[in-house]
């Protein structure tokens, strides 16, 4: 494959993981205004989360088997267009039903089909962003398209829940409609590389590759425990109504600014070292050490922001230091790591809910400060076992 065929496959797998933020996001934003308008409870909004989950771990756990032996632009496309009707369907909802519990049925519904398309397109893209020749950080690229993205939505739709009132929240799903429609033309023109052959894992890899998998599932829970929560840190700041959605805004904008460093390093030096995902961990911990023991809210809520700095190093990076040093294990791999991001996404927030529930918020930030610390002693295992030769495939 040529230059202009890579950047035209880079330029799709973007615009994909641009969809992949608007349906990953959307439902969160519009919390407070469904809330308001249909009486949903935070138990059915918990739901829905969870819905979403399910959705995005089936589609994961399906890639596992197929991903190294259906096209992955065909499929790429189907996920794209499956997302856009997941979309318009929820848009649809409050037309095509009436009553809160037909409401809630419709939302719930269309949120598995466009989670599930979200979950086959994530893991497809990064698959192929992987495997693009002659590019580095690609992955690392993704993620901080992905935070970009986010800021524009909170943003475009805090405006216009606004300007328009939050009654016509479901206009602004047919306009994050036309997003998938934009993404899907971009794949129809551009060529994906030779997917690579598949690989068996020697007895030998396979404790290289399970600490991996732990890397990449408290890496990426360093990232998700604070996106989530730090909405809460938010509300005490902003006073006015969307301000928790202002919090996520400024902690993805963090998120974003951090992933745009490790880019550049990556491309400028061919390996980030290991020491910086290490030091981007330790940030990481003491951020959730000084929102949870900051006293002033406004100081609270910097540090939860700040954390998105070392957050986005830090996910992205135990994402590649495991593929860098599993070149040839085919797309079930990341497939796998994608797996288990879905099962850090459900499992630490929900455990960070639990402990504040039980004691309090900054009392579960405290605890938090462990999972990028856990991430930390993982990717230097990782390392420590490469620098033994027990990683690569030959």
């Amino acid at each position: 494959m040529d230059q202009r065929g890579e950047k035209r496959a880079l330029r799709a797998c973007c615009a994909g993981i641009v969809n992949q933020a608007v349906i990953a996001n959307v439902t969160a934003i519009l919390f407070v205004p469904l809330m308001r308008l249909y009486g949903f409870t935070y138990l059915q909004l918990g739901l829905l989360t969870a819905i979403g989950f399910a959705a995005q771990l089936s589609a994961d756990l399906i890639l596992l088997f197929f991903i190294d032996r259906a096209p992955r632009r065909a499929l790429a496309v189907f996920a794209c267009a499956l997302s856009g009707a997941g979309l318009l369907l929820y848009g649809a909802v409050p037309i095509l039903f009436a009553g809160g519990g037909a409401v809630y049925a419709g939302i719930a519904a269309s949120t598995a089909v466009f989670a599930f398309a979200g979950g086959m397109l994530e893991v497809i893209l990064s698959n192929v962003a992987d495997s693009l020749p002659a590019r580095t950080g690609e992955l690392c690229l993704l993620h901080t398209v992905y935070a970009w993205a986010q800021v524009v939505l909170s943003l475009c739709l805090l405006l216009f829940l606004q300007v328009c009132g939050s009654e016509h929240w479901n206009v602004a799903l047919f306009a994050c409609a036309l997003v998938p429609l934009c993404a899907l033309v971009f794949l129809l023109f551009c060529r994906f590389p030779e997917t690579r052959p598949r690989e068996r894992v020697r007895a030998s890899v396979r404790p290289f590759y399970l600490l991996a998998l732990f890397a990449v599932f408290f890496g990426y829970g360093a990232e998700v425990v604070m996106n989530q929560w730090v909405s809460a840190f938010a509300a005490d700041v902003f006073a006015f109504e969307g301000g928790s959605t202002l919090g996520c805004a400024l902690f993805a904008l963090c998120l974003g600014a951090g992933g745009a460093v490790y880019v550049a390093l990556s491309r400028r030096r061919g390996n980030v070292p290991p020491a910086l995902l290490a030091a981007a961990a330790l940030f990481a911990a003491a951020a959730y050490l000084a929102a949870g023991l900051l006293r002033l809210p406004a100081a609270a809520f910097a540090a939860a922001v700040v954390c998105g700095l070392f957050a986005g190093v830090l996910s992205p990076g135990a994402m590649t230091a495991a593929t860098d040093a599993l070149p040839h294990a085919g797309g079930w791999m990341l497939a796998s790591f994608a797996v288990a991001q879905d099962i850090s996404a459900a499992a630490l927030p929900a455990a960070a809910g639990a402990l504040s529930d039980a004691f309090s918020l900054r009392a579960a930030f405290l605890v938090s400060a462990a999972i990028p610390l856990f991430a930390a002693l993982f990717l230097w295992a990782m390392h420590r076992s490469r620098r033994r030769g027990l990683s690569c495939l030959r």
